[in-house]
């Protein structure tokens, strides 16, 4: 009997299990948009976006909207590893009952990828190359438009890739990523006045630096192959089609070894040496105890998720802090990229105790063990953050060689002794749990405003000596700035050290039973509205939010912008003063903040707590 016959049911039976996944998928989508309006809302802002970008596109700059169409598609494969964007996904797991191969269970699950809200705003966005391409003629409209396609499966793929993969590597990954997102978020807020104008001339003429950059960008691709010259344009479209090739088959790979094994890689062995072993060589200065929780705490910190993403925040957030000022012409800060670092990091451990749970038990009831837990963390930190700290302050030097290094370089000890030091006495004194230890989200934030606040305030109290004697001080005391650097840095070492071991040796236990519990006191909940009733029974704590936040305006832009580094502009007051009125001025500012900020610290300390007295829980409407 001949197959042939077979072979149609064989296909249908193939489309069939294609298929199933988009079923899956657009049932799922159905019942979440019926119980969550939010991907609805974000579909609403996205097409709003969608809109300008096509908007846009009638008149901007062809390489700006390539620049443009690019950040659309790495936004579609970062963001929902951020946002949670997987959980109402088709993942290949799900089909290993299936009798399907990997091909038609990567295409269907590439299909049912593109059943959303999202892709389809993309789809809308990326329409603008065409658009824009439309006063070339109708062959350069049916080019773009191709390359528009090619793009949105570039990221369909990619994001498939990225959620996969990341989501079964384990948390560090997405760790790192919402670090870095974070981060960079963050120092881009903290440097507007710098991206504006720069962002202003970006979207009339893209620069020429970005020009160039440009020429290896695929999204600005299909508008390239169709405004240069014709075989160029061919091969720019052809490596764009290549690319895509690659992600699908790299994808497919994915499926397969997903649907054969479980997991797209193999779970990593632990049967390698302890970092311990290797600390042991050249940590032979310090006692066996200590060493052995500098191990630990290097292992915790290459492994658990929230340390990592707290260590990429601190990192990105100091180098953009001081690299974004170059979109204005402005290098004075490029220096000062490493101490800019070293203090985001001492302020984001300010609260790594509470992420450890039960465990503080064993140095409490190991002979010496809590002088060998607080050395070993505040070491552990150092050997850390030390390398950052100086190949950020390198890398800054060398990028701006005509910026003086020297109030950077010295400033660095300081801030590295009160950023190991300190925050382990912050974090155990202000213990903040969180819900599992075991299984930390991001969500699980054992920081406060306070906790942070307290590290950062020490790093700069530390550095005053130096920057005290580099504003105010005689050009022959230059040569004493190394020395004030580290003396300054070792006592806030020794005081640091010191406070820490006070308070775990006397009050070890109830810091361990705050770090125990399972969930933290109740949180002050405030308004997302107005609200002129919470305000008139809440002042304090009102009062409190608002010197937190007013109050680094006067430290920061009006106090230490123009008194270290001579940054002057219309809206800051000392910039327009001359000689002794100008520092004085200046150094006004900076005690209004600073007290602005205390002020609100006691404030925000003493606020009322749920249920307490002078905040009594909402009364029960339950009948008895």
């Amino acid at each position: 009997m001949s197959a042939e016959p077979v072979a149609p049911g064989r296909l249908g039976g193939t489309l069939g299990a294609i298929a199933v996944p988009a079923r899956m998928r657009a049932t799922m989508l159905r019942r979440s948009l019926r119980e969550h309006p939010g991907p609805t809302v974000a579909g609403l802002v996205g097409l709003l976006a969608a809109a300008w970008l096509n908007r846009y596109a009638l008149r901007g700059d062809p390489h700006t909207l390539g620049l443009l169409a690019g950040a659309w598609v790495l936004g579609w494969i970062v963001l929902p590893l951020l946002l949670g964007g997987g959980r109402g996904r088709v993942r290949p797991a799900h089909l290993r009952l299936e009798p399907i191969g990997g091909v038609p269970a990567a295409i269907g699950l590439l299909a049912a990828s593109a059943i959303g809200i999202g892709p389809a705003v993309s789809l809308v966005a990326l329409a603008a190359l065409p658009v824009h391409a439309a006063r070339y003629g109708t062959v350069a409209v049916l080019v773009t438009a191709s390359g528009a396609v090619l793009l949105w499966l570039l990221g369909l793929i990619g994001s498939a890739i990225a959620l996969e993969v990341v989501g079964h590597a384990g948390g560090p990954a997405g760790a790192l990523l919402t670090g870095i997102f974070t981060g960079t978020a963050m120092g881009v807020a903290g440097s507007l006045w710098a991206v504006f104008p720069w962002v202003s001339v970006l979207l009339v003429a893209a620069p020429q630096e970005v020009v160039r950059a440009m020429a290896y960008v695929p999204s600005a691709w299909p508008v390239a192959a169709v405004s240069g010259p014709t075989g160029q344009g061919v091969r720019r479209m052809a490596a764009l089609v290549g690319i895509v090739a690659l992600c699908a088959a790299a994808y497919i790979v994915l499926v397969r070894k997903v649907i054969a094994a479980g997991a797209p890689f193999r779970p990593r062995r632990t049967t390698a040496a302890s970092p311990a072993a290797a600390e042991r060589e050249w940590l032979g200065w310090v006692p066996a105890a200590t060493r052995a929780v500098v191990g630990r705490e290097l292992r915790a910190w290459a492994r658990h998720p929230l340390r990592l993403q707290y260590l990429a925040f601190a990192v990105v957030y100091g180098a953009l802090l001081a690299g974004l000022p170059l979109l204005s012409d402005v290098d004075l800060l490029l220096p000062w990229a490493g101490p800019l670092a070293v203090l985001g990091a001492a302020a984001m451990s300010a609260g790594l105790v509470g992420m450890d749970g039960t465990a503080l038990w064993l140095p409490l009831t190991t002979p010496d063990g809590e002088r060998a837990e607080v050395r070993g963390r505040a070491l552990a930190w150092l050997v850390l953050v030390t390398p950052i700290g100086v190949l950020l302050t390198v890398a800054g030097i060398l990028l701006a060689p005509d910026v003086d290094p020297l109030a950077a370089l010295c400033t660095l000890p300081a801030l590295l002794g009160a950023g190991a030091a300190v925050p382990v006495w912050v974090s155990l004194l202000r213990v903040r749990p969180v819900a599992d230890p075991r299984h930390p989200t991001a969500a699980d934030n054992p920081t406060d405003i306070v906790s942070v606040l307290v590290a950062t305030g020490s790093g700069l109290v530390a550095a005053a000596p130096v920057l005290a004697l580099v504003i105010w001080g005689p050009a022959e005391a230059a040569p004493l700035l190394p020395l004030v650097g580290l003396l300054s840095g070792a006592a806030a070492w020794r005081g640091g050290i010191w406070l820490a071991d006070e308070r775990l040796t006397r009050r070890g236990t109830d810091v361990l039973a705050a770090a125990g519990q399972r969930s933290r006191p109740p949180e002050t909940v405030l308004p997302l509205t107005w609200d002129a009733q919470w305000y008139r029974e809440n002042k304090s704590t009102a009062w409190a939010l608002g010197l937190l936040t007013v109050g680094w305006i006067p430290v920061i832009p009006q106090g230490l912008m123009p008194l270290v580094f001579g940054i002057d502009s219309g809206w800051i007051v000392a910039g327009h003063l001359e000689g002794g009125v100008r520092t004085t001025v200046g150094l006004a500012m900076v005690g209004v903040g600073v007290a602005m900020l205390l002020t609100g610290l006691v404030l925000w300390d003493r606020r009322p707590q749920p249920g307490s007295p002078a905040q009594p829980a909402p009364p029960d409407d339950r009948s008895p």
